[in-house]
């Protein structure tokens, strides 16, 4: 049997020596980055505040930040058991230490994930139970548990369902905005700016500023008062 040179045995030894070395560090610094990705996703805070039944601020890092329910959406508070919905939201949530699951952030920077109480249940699943929240199909189309609590509280007429044909959130708020865009058509076409004396058409980013209080029908109506056509809008 050929003898292996003593140099290469101690060249393989280093080596083996070096990669095992090598593996151990890389293991160490990935680990902690692991659970940092995961840690990421999920905080836990005091509520200290209710905005409205889907929407809590929330204790971060000695800050509050906004909260806003994954996968439910409660009546607005101009509709009816929208008050109800927020009250509910406040005795089960307001002051408690919960866990709050990061989903995604919202436009408004809010962000969205599932907010689990003290006891361990789902605050977003105990209020479509209750009957204060509708399953917000567009945002969690394939939630099978949400889908069968609104059945659940539908079939029992608990809550918002005690009503024939509750209008879903989103609708109403469709609606809403309709109706107040007609209402500043209806106001007056133009708005005059008393103060700076000029005038502006619907759709103008000044048309309704503090001092627009003045509005006029027709546009000669609006000369013949002394106002001048807004530059930006060109009325």
């Amino acid at each position: 049997m050929r003898k292996v040179p003593p140099r290469l045995l101690l060249l393989f030894a280093i080596s083996l020596l070096l990669f095992v070395f090598s593996s151990s560090h890389a293991a160490d610094f990935q680990t902690p980055w692991a659970k940092k990705v995961v840690a990421s996703d999920t905080f836990t805070g005091k509520v200290v505040g209710v905005s409205d039944g889907e929407t809590i601020s929330v204790m971060r890092v000695g800050r509050a930040v906004k909260v806003r329910l994954h996968g439910i959406d409660c009546p607005e508070k101009g509709q009816p058991f929208g008050k109800r919905a927020e009250r509910f939201t406040s005795e089960m949530a307001f002051g408690m230490e919960v866990e709050v699951q990061i989903k995604t952030t919202d436009r408004y920077g809010r962000i969205v994930g599932e907010v689990i109480l003290p006891d361990g249940l789902s605050l977003n699943k105990d209020l479509v139970h209750a009957g204060f929240a509708w399953w917000y199909r567009k945002y969690a189309p394939n939630d099978r548990t949400l889908k069968a609590l609104e059945a659940g509280a539908r079939a029992k007429k608990g809550g918002l369902w005690a009503d024939k044909n509750p209008i879903p959130p989103w609708e109403w708020r469709r609606g809403e905005r309709g109706r107040q865009a007609k209402k500043k058509q209806v106001s007056g076409f133009y708005h005059g700016n008393i103060k700076s004396r000029l005038f502006h058409k619907p759709g103008c980013r000044y048309y309704d500023c503090k001092d627009c209080t003045a509005t006029f029908k027709r546009r000669e109506e609006t000369i013949k008062a002394g106002y001048r056509p807004c530059k930006v809008c060109n009325p």
